[in-house]
């Protein structure tokens, strides 16, 4: 499929759900049905939020999750996970980020995903991933821009990857920030990271060349209006596993159809 058309490859809307096999708990022959009820499946290459807690109470707990997701795209399938630490480092001057060591923000699932053996972390301060599987030096990015031009975004875009919500919903939505900062919109700036390392798992220490894209004081995002325009548009997969809702789309209908909302009017993605 071509990332560049805007409507080739557009699924459509689909709500189902995944009965349990214990009601009392969700296990990973469910979450792997979820995950296949909503498009996922072998040699797939999938960017995934996550809640741990969405789905109730999980057998196995954060590692069932990253199993179920690992085994349906398979051997040569590659997940990608957000490991960001914003909330350490955005307004530090001189941070100081390992990338083996410094812990993700983003939930239970991610800090077990960065931990496995054979993931990779990529290395913005703010907005780093981790992936495993046979792409994942491909989206890994060049930590600098966090969404725009060079990022892991961008490579998600360009290697059509899906998009899965596990338990969260479009609130979350990294890829419109990547919508914003290739629109250029005009409530977020630049600062960069000055005096501040990178850590790199052989032990070097790099100056970080990454830079922010920032709001600027008196706007707030509001993301989650972006699900019902793609459900709308017939492009958002959904159905249920446990407790939680689980979504898929692919991120380049996320930036062709929101971005064209953007270019209509650029304020659309925030409140003042």
């Amino acid at each position: 499929m071509n990332p560049g058309d805007g409507t080739a490859g557009i699924t459509t809307a689909t709500s189902t759900t995944i009965p349990l096999m214990n009601t009392s708990k969700v296990h990973r022959g469910d979450i792997e049905a979820g995950l296949r009820a909503v498009g996922l499946g072998l040699g797939d290459l999938v960017f995934a939020h996550s809640s741990l807690s969405a789905f109730g109470r999980v057998a196995g707990g954060a590692d069932t999750v990253i199993d179920a997701l690992l085994a349906v795209v398979g051997g040569e399938g590659t997940a990608v996970m957000p490991t960001f630490t914003w909330d350490r480092f955005h307004d530090e001057r001189g941070a100081v980020f390992n990338i083996a060591n410094t812990p993700s923000e983003v939930g239970a699932i991610t800090e077990a995903f960065r931990h496995r053996p054979d993931a990779r972390r990529s290395s913005h301060i703010c907005h780093s991933v981790a992936a495993i599987g046979p792409q994942a030096e491909a989206v890994m990015g060049d930590g600098v821009r966090p969404f725009g031009a060079g990022s892991t975004f961008e490579q998600l875009v360009r290697l059509d990857s899906w998009y899965l919500f596990l338990g969260v919903g479009f609130e979350v939505c990294t890829a419109l920030h990547h919508v914003e900062e290739m629109q250029q919109v005009p409530y977020r700036y630049y600062r960069d990271f000055r005096d501040s390392v990178v850590v790199f798992p052989d032990g070097r220490r790099c100056p970080s060349q990454a830079i922010e894209y920032l709001r600027r004081d008196g706007y707030r995002n509001d993301l989650a209006k972006a699900g019902p325009i793609l459900a709308e548009a017939g492009v958002l997969r959904t159905t249920e596993v446990g407790d939680a809702t689980v979504m898929n789309t692919r991120i380049r209908d996320i930036v062709e159809i929101i971005g064209r909302r953007v270019e209509t009017d650029p304020y659309f993605l925030v409140t003042r």
